[in-house]
């Protein structure tokens, strides 16, 4: 078994990558490529949660990324004295900052969307367990700490999930937003309901 120490070198390890692997694709990716995947989502999400929904989430994303319109132009501005071909990488990065920043808030409130259409059921996972706990606490049954720590596994491996599907830049299904909703409803549930009775 891996040491403490070991597994923060580890994590270590894998931030280091994970940001270098962010910068490298940030430096060849196409403004057109983010556009289409921004397009993408939006059909995914109009699949899964009807139009109404996608003008939900794009009218949150655009009331944040026209806020930063005014600081990408003069961004721009600032870029006319270089060389052309330097001039011309420098903007399309630029832009494909503003673009990706988009994609990432709209996939940031299309969670924030079905964390409240999805309220209710983790609500309701996590009083079930709580009180599986309770009504546990007065018979002579053992709670199981293998139960307890799969769901401390299962939140933690969604919530790292989540972060790692928000910031990549290529379309992916929205179902992922609902799905680890669920998934972290579940986790809090195994985890409550089988918690120690005395810690």
């Amino acid at each position: 078994m891996a040491s403490k120490k070991e597994e923060g070198g580890f994590g270590t390890l894998l931030a280091v990558i994970a940001i270098v692997a962010a910068l490298g694709t940030w430096m060849v990716i196409s403004p057109g490529y983010l556009m289409k995947a921004l397009t993408a989502e939006r059909e995914f999400s109009s699949q899964l949660g009807g139009h109404a929904a996608d003008q939900w989430i794009y009218s949150k994303m655009l009331s944040t990324s026209i806020g930063q319109v005014k600081g990408i132009a003069s961004s721009i501005k600032e870029t006319q004295t270089m060389p052309t071909m330097l001039k011309n990488w420098a903007q399309e990065r630029i832009i494909t900052t503003w673009l990706w920043g988009s994609l990432i808030v709209y996939r940031a409130n299309m969670l924030v969307l079905y964390w409240f259409i999805l309220m209710p059921f983790t609500i309701a996972a996590t009083t079930d367990g709580f009180w599986v706990r309770e009504i546990s606490t007065f018979r002579f049954s053992s709670q199981s700490p293998i139960r307890h720590r799969f769901g401390v596994l299962i939140s933690t491996m969604t919530l790292v999930s989540v972060c790692v599907w928000v910031v990549l830049p290529i379309p992916i299904p929205s179902v992922v937003a609902p799905l680890a909703i669920v998934a972290i409803g579940f986790a809090t549930w195994m985890w409550l309901s089988n918690m120690q009775k005395r810690i």
